[in-house]
């Protein structure tokens, strides 16, 4: 897994931020305790996030269940739609950035060829 140092600091969505400010400080009973409600929702996609960070850098289920205080299949059970996802939608973003360099490197040597063919041209 990614040593704590290496890794780049999570953000907190900003959604996130402002149910968590306006649970905590609304004024109003009634209008922080519908922010904390929506909190849970939100902490419960991030929970998930995490989970699937922490098994797509090796971690075992065995130790995803241990970390929110449920069994392996517990654990499994749970979070693997959004594993899954996660590990789907990194494929994704990895085939996309070697698709775009690819169509760098082609760009790029058309350029180079244009270039010496025009030096070529003026000698």
């Amino acid at each position: 897994m990614a040593k704590a140092e290496e890794a780049e600091p999570r953000r907190v969505p900003p959604l996130m931020a402002a149910t968590w400010e306006s649970a905590t400080t609304d004024p109003d009973p009634l209008a922080a305790l519908g922010a904390t409600r929506a909190l849970i929702g939100l902490l419960s996609t991030w929970e998930a996030k995490l989970a699937a960070e922490a098994v797509s850098e090796g971690a075992t289920w065995e130790a995803v269940g241990s970390s929110v205080g449920v069994t392996r299949q517990a654990a499994w059970e749970r979070f693997h739609d959004d594993v899954a996802s996660f590990k789907h939608q990194v494929k994704m973003e990895a085939r996309a950035l070697a698709d775009r360099h690819r169509k760098e490197m082609v760009d790029f040597e058309v350029e180079i060829k244009r270039r010496a063919a025009a030096l070529r041209r003026k000698r």
